[in-house]
């Protein structure tokens, strides 16, 4: 019973129709009152849909809410009871029927399954990539050789707009199929997100199922509204996006990969400041061997003139030669400790062209040489 939280003796739908049906100033209203307080709970109407879905290929409904910690909200669902469950219970729940949709699919359709290990593996070779169109390009090449050559990502970009389009071969068009697909394009969008620390704004989702499939709880939940009848399944968003730099590392995906990607309630990306945003894009760079982004890069990076960017971070108490200062001294301490490079390799990681001033700097950071530092010195990540 502790999954379920916040019973309610009535829903936001019955407030739309008492106000004369689908008002379009109220339900959005409405629907972005829901957003809020959804980011840690899940409607009820929601596992509704799942076990319904579940229901109907013969699985285990049972076994699968009470793995979930949710045994208790059949009885509730079947009163017709209204309420929320935990983001973390929900996530368990639609692991269990999400792969049981999937593996049911490829089962009648002859295809080969998609381990959730692989997602894990595709989200490492992504961490690599300097740009989001770079990482989607990548994603695709990995899809493709997943689905031995039979499912595809594909990245079309025309004009302003860039398009993706998801094809897993499910031949199937019932609602456990639909499922499958809102959950894998939901799951890129999330990653694609998470990626660049900054929500990605879909134009478009495009389904290719019946629209009597539609299940707006879910529509809701993943912020999806698709269209449905199209030829295919896919969004649309922003071209724009597209150039924005991977800012992500490899520490941070065990963290994502809690309930990811199952867990879909989208993250506070508004959570970091523009100084973590730059010191995380520039972290990312010499993570790479890359030369850290200008401040005119950085600027457009995140949607902003120069002069603005810089104000904010003066605004912020910073600046970005300090943000860089920070970012190379971080990097110089956690190679010294964690590798083998030598300090003449590391000087020029953390992009300096002359180790004898590598040398000048790390004192200063540190109060001690570089070489002092390996010996006595403990990972800054730890």
């Amino acid at each position: 019973m502790d999954s379920i939280i916040g019973l309610r003796p009535f829903s936001w739908e019955g407030v739309i129709a008492q106000k004369g049906g689908r008002n379009a100033r109220i339900e959005q209203h409405v629907k972005s009152s829901i957003r809020e307080t959804r980011r840690q709970t899940v409607p009820l109407d929601a596992v509704s849909a799942l076990i319904e879905a579940l229901d109907a290929i013969d699985g285990d409904v049972g076994k699968a809410l009470a793995s979930a910690g949710l045994s208790t909200c059949r009885q509730l669902i079947e009163e017709g009871g209204q309420g929320e469950v935990t983001r973390v219970a929900f996530a368990r729940l639609a692991q269990d029927c999400v792969l049981a949709f999937h593996y049911h699919a490829c089962r009648r359709d002859a295809l080969k399954p998609h381990p959730v290990r692989n997602f894990r593996l595709m989200c490492i070779a992504l961490l690599a990539c300097p740009d989001l169109k770079t990482a989607i390009e990548v994603a695709g090449q990995f899809q493709h050789m997943a689905f031995d050559g039979h499912g595809r990502l594909d990245l079309e970009v025309d004009g302003n707009t860039a398009t993706l389009v998801l094809d897993t071969r499910i031949k199937g068009r019932g609602v456990g199929d639909m499922l499958v697909i809102m959950f894998g394009l939901a799951s890129f969008h999330r990653m694609f997100g998470w990626l660049t620390h900054e929500e990605i704004r879909l134009d478009s989702v495009m389904l290719n199922f019946p629209a009597a499939n539609e299940r707006l709880a879910f529509n809701d939940l993943l912020q999806m509204e698709p269209e449905f009848d199209r030829a295919f399944n896919g969004f649309q968003f922003p071209a724009y996006y597209l150039e924005r730099p991977v800012v992500r590392t490899y520490d941070e995906l065990s963290t994502l990969f809690t309930l990811f990607p199952f867990d879909l309630l989208p993250p506070g990306y508004d959570s970091q400041s523009l100084k973590e945003r730059a010191a995380a894009a520039t972290s990312a760079a010499l993570s790479r061997a890359e030369k850290p982004p200008s401040l005119a890069q950085l600027a457009t990076m995140f949607g902003l003139t120069t002069a603005t960017f810089r104000r904010r971070l003066t605004e912020e108490g910073s600046s970005l030669t300090t943000i860089r200062h920070d970012c190379r001294s971080l990097l110089a301490m956690r190679l010294l400790v964690e590798s083998k490079l030598t300090v003449k390799e590391i000087a020029y990681r953390v992009q300096f062209s002359d180790v004898a001033a590598f040398r000048r700097a790390f004192r200063n950071w540190t109060g001690q040489s570089p070489n002092t530092y390996r010996q006595t010195g403990i990972s800054p990540r730890q």
